[in-house]
Parts: structure tokens; sequence; C-alpha cells
């Protein structure tokens, strides 16, 4: 929680156009103490602040920021109902970001759970999503022209461009692609991201250039799975190679298991993988893949939450499960077991198998 007295001081003051100096002589305190409270560096004595409430005809509660307090309150309960509503209804974390931004229009967090809200409103919807189209752009405007904060802004130009692209596929949507162009050109390259400068520019052999660096690599290693998935795409049909590959890096630079944020890209490409074995006509192979599938999900869902890096790369970084992405599911380990059990596209035979049978059942 933060304390608003020094900026609260400061306001009133420039309010009545008082200098520091001016503010102190009339609370016969130095101008060095009223310098002090306005930067953050002290505040005033308490018993000063009814004297500082009745100079400038205010309140106690306006000078000690009571209100301030009770709204950033407000908007921490509100982002924290967000994060649990848009995991589990889309349209109830809408309204509820609808209302937010409603009631603080200027804070640009809420305002961009609000964007997030409206591109994935009825996601495999067009009608839904060619009507929540005016609000998106008018929040995506607000966000890119008003906020200065540059994480909020770059997130927002994520979200809109993955918005367009679902336009795109809408027939006489008046969206092409090619309108992601201009947003994507505005956008950081992976070199300036926080995560690669972070490893350049602590001092070699501290404690902080070490864990930026593993940081840095569990970062690398998220998104080079997200660029095989998005690569492989194309060619699953004809090739298991790319998901292969990706697998056995992982293991190979994460030899103890310990996947940190890949952990869900490991969890999902074993299923892929055998999938594609099964389609392909190799059920031994597309058994061990699902086997190895359900034992991955039954382990990350029963490992603490917060759990610390061994393999050497990685090896003091701390993976917090709490807030980690976990393809949009609650329970990866039940995801796991619904697409066993009617979510992949499998033939009865194969499900009637016994091995494939109890490797469902072996999810609790």
């Amino acid at each position: 929680m933060s304390i608003y007295i020094g900026e609260t001081i400061k306001k009133l003051r420039k309010e009545r156009d008082l200098t520091q100096e001016m503010l102190a002589k009339f609370l016969n305190v130095s101008y060095q103490s009223v310098s002090k409270w306005e930067r953050g560096e002290s505040y005033p004595d308490i018993t000063l602040v009814p004297a500082i409430a009745s100079f400038f005809g205010v309140t106690t509660d306006t000078i000690l920021g009571i209100k301030t307090i009770e709204q950033e309150n407000k908007i921490k309960n509100y982002l924290e109902s967000f994060k649990e509503l848009c995991l589990k209804d889309n349209e109830e974390a809408r309204k509820l970001m609808k209302q937010a931004t409603t009631e603080f229009p200027g804070n640009y967090k809420l305002l961009s759970c609000y964007l997030s809200t409206l591109v994935s409103y009825g996601y495999n919807e067009p009608e839904k999503l060619l009507e929540s189209r005016e609000e998106a752009e008018r929040v995506y405007e607000i966000i890119q022209n008003y906020c200065t904060d540059d994480s909020i802004r770059v997130r927002a130009k994520s979200t809109m461009c993955s918005y367009l692209e679902s336009l795109s596929r809408i027939e006489n949507s008046g969206v092409n692609i090619s309108a992601v162009d201009a947003i994507l050109d505005e956008m950081p390259s992976m070199h300036d991201a926080k995560e690669i400068k972070a490893m350049m520019l602590y001092p070699h052999g501290t404690e902080k250039r070490y864990l930026a660096c593993a940081n840095g690599f569990s970062s690398l290693v998220q998104l080079l799975g997200e660029m095989i998935n998005r690569k492989a795409s194309c060619i699953l049909e004809r090739d298991v190679n790319a998901i292969e590959a990706y697998l056995n890096f992982v293991q190979s630079v994460m030899p103890d298991g310990d996947y940190g944020r890949s952990w869900y890209l490991m969890i999902f490409n074993y299923g892929y993988l055998g999938v594609i074995k099964h389609n392909n006509g190799d059920d031994k192979g597309a058994i061990e893949c699902f086997r190895k599938e359900a034992e991955l999900a039954v382990k990350y869902e029963e490992m603490p939450d917060i759990t610390t890096h061994t393999s050497y790369l990685v090896e003091g970084l701390e993976f917090d499960k709490t807030k980690a992405f976990k393809g949009g599911y609650d329970n990866i380990a039940h995801a796991i077991k619904d697409a066993l059990e009617s979510g992949y596209p499998l033939s009865d035979e194969f499900r009637a198998n016994e091995e494939f049978r109890k490797i469902i059942e072996s999810i609790k």
C-alpha cells in the first residue's frame, strides 16, 4: 500500500500557489522538512497533521490519503478478481472490467485488462468479435495516446495484433492480416527485451548477473517452444522432427526436469506428438508420448507453488507456479485427462487400448 501524504501536501501547496519556504513558515518547520515530505523521504510528525489539514481547509483523512488508499485497494481487488475470472469466464471478466474502467477511467492497468477481454470476447464467435471492435479500438487508442507506461503500451499493441489477426479470418470483416504490420513495426525487437538487456548490464561475477542470465535463459527456452509450435504447425502432417527437437533440447538443458516456464509446453507437446504419431500409424510411439504427457501433468500439479531450479543453466532461479501460464487451464492434469478421453482426434480402437486406458486412469 502506498502512502500519499507528501503527494497530497505538494498538490494542495501548488493549488494555493505557495512555495515550500512559505508553507514551512506557516507550520513553523524548516523548508527542508517540507521538501522531504513531498519527495516521500519522510512524513510529518503525527501531531502536525491536524495543523496541516486546518491550514489547507481539508480533513485529516484527506492529508493522510485515506480516500486514495481506498481507491488503490479497490483497483487492486478489481485486478485480482480479473485474474481469477479470465481463466474461467471471459464474459464475466469483460463485464467486471467494463465496470472497473467506468469507475476508474484513467487507470491504464484496468484499461489493458479490459482490452484483453474485448479481444477474447466470443473468440470463436465472429459476430461477437465484430461487435466489440469499436470499443476495442477506443480503449486501444486511449492507451497508446495517453499512457506513459511503456510496458502497458507494448502489451496493448500485442493484444491488438491478436485481435486484428482474429478479425482477418472473418469473411467480410474488412480487415487484412497486413493490418498488424504497422503495429509490429512500433514494437521492440527481441534484443531489446528486459530479460536480454538485464543479462548484459550487471557486473560479471555478481549474483544479479547470474540470476539475470538464468532468467533470460528460462525465458528464451519458453519463447523457443512457442516459436517451434507455430513454425511446426505448418508441417506437422508431414514431419514430427520440430516437436521432438524441442523436447530433446529442453531435456538436455534442464536435465533435472525443472522446466519452469516451459512446463506447459513440454506437457502439451507430448500430447501433440502422440496425436501425430497415432495418425502416422505409430501407436506404440503414441502411447509413450501420452504416458509422458500424463506423468508430467500430474507431477506439475503436485509441485509446490514455489520451486528452485537445480539444472545448471537456470540453477538458483525461482519458479512461481501461481504466476505461470498454463494454456488457460486451472488444472493442467485435468485438462490433459479431458483431452485424452475425448479431446484428441484418436480412433475408437486406440481409445480401447488397455495401456491407453491405464494412462487416463493414472490422472486423478
